[in-house]
């Protein structure tokens, strides 16, 4: 897969969502849309488990990279899902899936030293988090820790990897700039998120208890 054909899944995508908003805007939320949203929260999250489970066998490595890779256009059906059934799509959400292709193709695909530390652990995530979609509630309260972590683990290792290689002369340097630079914009607005939600879970305590 080129430049050319990732533009164009792009374009593709953000095409398609618009037409689903202007739809919402419309017509209201699609019937259907949220009972679909939790079937495919739970048919990601066992195939995300599978990811996780191919990516410590070294003869499947190969299919594994690209299947990972693969698997970040998947997550697109998200957005479409959760905008067809009326929710709104916040900014770390939008941001996220339309890049993330992006990042594994050029960490995975084109660069894949090192890739393993950064996909198991998004892997993890999102055996956790899709499952929460699914309804298991137990979940909820291990995704700000199992999310922060994961981001943590790529912005971390992606800067080690950066430094280590201008330490000792070696190219090339810009698949880990080019990742660097994408997860400190996931990591930032990942903390905006979880700001925004602990101050809407404050004022609802507070007008409870008032």
């Amino acid at each position: 897969m080129n430049l050319f054909y990732m533009f164009l899944q792009t374009a593709a995508f953000v095409s398609v969502w618009t037409l689903v908003h202007r739809h919402v805007a419309s017509h209201g939320p699609v019937a259907v849309a949220r009972k679909a949203v939790m079937l495919n929260s739970w048919f990601y999250s066992l195939a995300s488990a599978v990811l996780l489970g191919l990516m410590f066998v070294p003869q499947y490595e190969h299919v594994t990279r690209r299947l990972y890779h693969l698997s970040k256009f998947y997550e697109y059906i998200d957005v479409l899902g959760v905008r067809a059934g009326g929710g709104e799509i916040e900014l770390h959400f939008a941001v996220h899936h339309l890049t993330t292709p992006y990042l594994t193709y050029v960490r995975v695909l084109y660069y894949s030293q090192g890739w393993k530390a950064v996909a198991a652990p998004n892997a993890f995530h999102h055996v956790l988090m899709y499952a929460y979609f699914g309804g298991v509630g137990a979940f909820r309260s291990v995704l700000p820790v199992t999310g922060t972590i994961q981001l943590l683990l790529g912005l971390g290792g992606e800067a080690w990897l950066l430094w280590k290689k201008r330490v000792d002369g070696e190219q090339p340097l810009w698949p880990h700039e080019f990742a660097v630079s994408l997860f400190g914009i996931y990591f930032v607005l990942w903390l905006r998120e979880l700001r925004q939600k602990a101050s809407i879970k404050g004022k609802v305590a507070k007008f409870k208890s008032a």
